[in-house]
């Protein structure tokens, strides 16, 4: 009789190697810019959910108008229909044969005509507001019901970054002690850098020509320098997803922000940042524009000169001044 050994069966179970600090970097890297994609989707349905919010008020109260208008508009119809059949149930011609005070009478009927007259065109125009009614009607359930899908994508976009952020979380508490202290350096030093950036441009922009703000590619002045030198003063802090300041942002939370001082409006959305702007070719950045990543877009950052430019990279980096072409780009815009 044989024996079969347990080594005869396969060789000794060998234990995964852990991955190194630089691969947990990366597989977070990924997660944080899928997380930065969906947040920038997200981005985009709050600014149409806005939008659609503002439309479904609009119909809503040109519906409610329509309709106290049409309400009034029976009532006197009810009421002049009461006064013709009440003063008109004798034929005119027999009435006046009859009448003691035939002047009184055709001044009668010719009230009486004025009030035909006021029925027929108040008709009209209930069948007019009736219509519109139904219109409305309709408008306002298109629009109740655009509002619900977007809401629900906002919810779905909600989750995705929530999810991805939490694994990317789950996967750092995975290194050991010295990586994540390693890693906690690496972020400190990248802070520090940008708070010196920051520093050194301010005090730059005090020294610099008033209006103006001192760039690599020349001094920068109108709203463009406002821009830039809002966008400045926040290097250092935090990206938060869906923030746009004080204090935090995310991508297009930063270029919204920093524009907002100069007195432009822009959405919060990067892609709809890239319809608000007037197109320009990346040959001809000027600091303040607006650079945007990516197919589909989900990134964007502000032009600041000398071929860099501000942004807010992703959940663990702060704001920080990084090459132009550091990501792909999509295309270039001029507030």
């Amino acid at each position: 009789m044989t024996t079969l050994g347990v080594g005869s069966l396969g060789g000794p179970a060998t234990a995964e190697p852990k991955p190194t600090l630089r691969q947990v970097q990366r597989q977070v890297e990924v997660l944080h810019h899928q997380a930065e994609q969906a947040t920038e989707r997200f981005n985009t349905a709050r600014v149409a959910h806005r939008e659609s919010t503002r439309k479904l008020r609009a119909v809503r109260g040109r519906f409610d108008r329509q309709r106290k208008s049409f309400d009034e508009m029976r009532l006197l119809v009810g009421r002049l229909a009461a006064v013709r059949y009440m003063s008109g149930s004798i034929d005119n011609g027999v009435a006046l044969l009859f009448s003691e005070n035939p002047t009184t009478f055709l001044r009668q009927a010719g009230d009486l005509e004025q009030l035909n007259q006021q029925q027929g065109a108040l008709l009209r125009r209930m069948a007019t507001v009736r219509l519109r009614l139904t219109q409305d009607r309709l408008a306002l359930r298109q629009q109740r019901s655009q509002a619900a899908a977007i809401e629900a994508d906002l919810a779905v976009e909600r989750r995705s970054v929530e999810t991805r952020l939490g694994q990317a979380r789950s996967l750092l508490a995975t290194l050991e002690a010295p990586q994540r202290a390693r890693l906690v350096e690496q972020r400190q030093a990248a802070e520090v850098r940008a708070l010196d950036v920051r520093d050194g441009a301010m005090r730059a922009s005090r020294d610099a020509r008033e209006g103006t703000f001192p760039t690599d590619d020349g001094p920068a002045s109108g709203r463009a320098a406002d821009a830039v030198r809002a966008a400045y003063a926040q290097l250092g802090d935090p990206y938060s997803w869906g923030s746009a300041g004080p204090g935090s942002f995310d991508c297009s939370g930063l270029t919204m922000y920093a524009w907002r001082a100069a007195g432009v409006s822009l959405p919060h959305s990067s892609s709809a940042q890239y319809s608000a702007v007037r197109r320009i070719s990346v040959s001809d950045l000027q600091p303040g524009d607006l650079v945007f990543y990516y197919s589909p877009i989900s990134h964007v950052a502000m032009y600041v000169g000398g071929g860099k430019v501000i942004d807010a990279p992703y959940p663990g980096l702060s704001v920080h001044v990084v090459d132009v072409n550091s990501m792909p780009i999509v295309g270039a815009g001029r507030p």
